[in-house]
């Protein structure tokens, strides 16, 4: 763990993060959402002003260097912290903890995230480079912001959760005795009479994996335990989840199932095609799961029409076509398997930043390696010229200022869509399968009737 009241950790850890950018972007609606931070207030405003003069703000420091800033001075904590209690109350009444598992590496992005979106400055944080988790503490003033924030998507996390203040003590022969007390305890600060599923996770990483046969070994026995005393209910909105990092301590969460990943440790089970030609058809199966959910099948109807822009070797052409769309795979490289010659797959040896289509289609689908700005240009490009009703693309982000590069490439797109970027929806998030990279969605997807 790595709890940031100590000045030397502060500093390493400000330096891996500096100057991410601090913006969420919510579209469908008729202004932009803006999540910051009360300091960061002036940037948004800043950020309004140059949509509509053209020149760059100066650069502001982003909400996790404030949050340090306003930490220097203050006494280091002790060299070892006891483990506290498996009923450990909150710091104080009305305090707020969240819990976030996320790709490692990606620890200080999704920090900065939740500083923004929250918009207070933590009293507690542990994130430690490549663990796969974060967990933020909050005044009782920032209880306000959070079902928000539980509600909406999350670009860096796969799995936010409101939870337990601190980490439970498990012993080594009855784990499931202090489990059961922490989860009634919390249960009842939240005012949860039960809930409908008990999910055992753990980091996902390779120190994280050594704890997913202790997690099966627990999951029926943590189940019946709940069972026995009355606190699960299938009929109920909220998942608990117990989150392991290490085989003596156990974090707990609790989930909105209307609003959270539907996997565990927000990991979903796709089955690798035996005939796709690579395994980026994972990617585009994901992201049409994330990003339409229930509304996919009214979106890929058989005999729609897509282009895939840097296409090869063919592994979204695959996914495409087998939801029986016709693709214009564009790109000089080869396709592989069985869409070599396939009726539903026509290959044009083009480039695909020059391909035009001679009609337009409904979908226009981009994985090609490439900057991101350039990639948000052609993203503009095929929507505000009607090309494409709806684009699934990917950004490839740099090591550093993930943020900023995607705020950036966010203004590409709405500037180019004009009056147009109110009524079209915008979402970007790192899926499972992505790497050094997000995917967004952008498009003008039907009402609901």
């Amino acid at each position: 763990m790595l709890a940031f009241n100590d000045p030397q950790r502060q500093s390493e850890f400000a330096n891996a993060i500096a100057n991410c950018g601090c913006l969420l972007y919510s579209r469908g609606m008729k202004k932009i959402k803006k999540f910051g931070a009360p300091a960061s207030k002036p940037l948004a405003e800043a950020i309004v002003a140059r949509r509509k003069r053209g020149p760059k703000v100066p650069k502001a420091p982003s909400a996790l260097q404030l949050h340090l800033k306003s930490q220097a001075g203050k006494a280091p904590a002790a060299a070892k912290v006891a483990k506290p209690a498996a009923t450990t109350a909150p710091a104080a009444s009305g305090s707020v903890s969240l819990l976030a598992y996320c790709r490692a590496g990606f620890e200080p992005d999704l920090v900065t995230e939740l500083l923004t979106r929250i918009g207070a400055q933590p009293t507690s944080t542990v994130a430690l480079p490549g663990s796969g988790f974060v967990r933020l503490g909050f005044p009782p003033n920032a209880a306000r912001h959070v079902p928000a924030v539980l509600r909406e998507s999350s670009i860096f996390a796969r799995q936010l959760l409101l939870s337990q203040p601190g980490p439970v003590a498990l012993g080594m022969r009855d784990r499931v005795t202090p489990i059961m007390a922490a989860a009634s305890a919390f249960l009842s600060a939240q005012k949860v009479k039960a809930v409908c599923a008990v999910w055992m996770e753990h980091p996902d990483t390779n120190e994280g994996k050594s704890l997913s046969k202790l997690g099966m070994a627990l999951q029926p026995l943590v189940t019946a335990q709940l069972q026995e005393a009355s606190l699960l209910d299938e009929k109920s909105p909220h998942r608990l989840h117990v989150f392991l990092t290490a085989k003596d301590e156990a974090w707990l969460g609790l989930s909105d199932v209307r609003h959270s990943s539907a996997w565990p440790m927000g990991i979903p089970r796709l089955r690798m095609p035996a005939d796709a030609p690579s395994r980026s058809t994972l990617k585009l199966a994901e992201a049409i799961h994330v990003f339409l959910g229930d509304a996919d099948e009214r979106l890929f109807q058989p005999d729609m029409r897509a282009v895939d822009l840097g296409a090869a070797p063919g592994g979204w052409t695959w996914q495409l076509i087998h939801r029986g769309l016709n693709v214009i795979a564009i790109d000089n490289g080869d396709l592989r398997g069985e869409l070599i010659d396939n009726a539903m797959a026509r290959h044009l040896r083009e480039d695909g930043f020059k391909y035009r289509p001679k009609k337009s289609v409904d979908w226009m689908v981009c994985d090609m390696v490439e900057s991101p700005s350039r990639i948000a240009r052609l993203v503009g490009l095929w929507l505000s010229e009607g090309w494409a009703r709806h684009v699934i693309f990917n950004l490839k982000l740099p090591m550093k200022k993930r943020f900023e590069e995607v705020e950036r490439c966010s203004q590409i797109i709405d500037e180019a869509l004009g009056d147009r970027a109110s009524r079209a929806v915008l979402k970007i998030k790192q899926l499972y399968h992505d790497r050094e990279e997000v995917t967004g969605y952008c498009g003008f997807p039907p009402r609901e009737r």
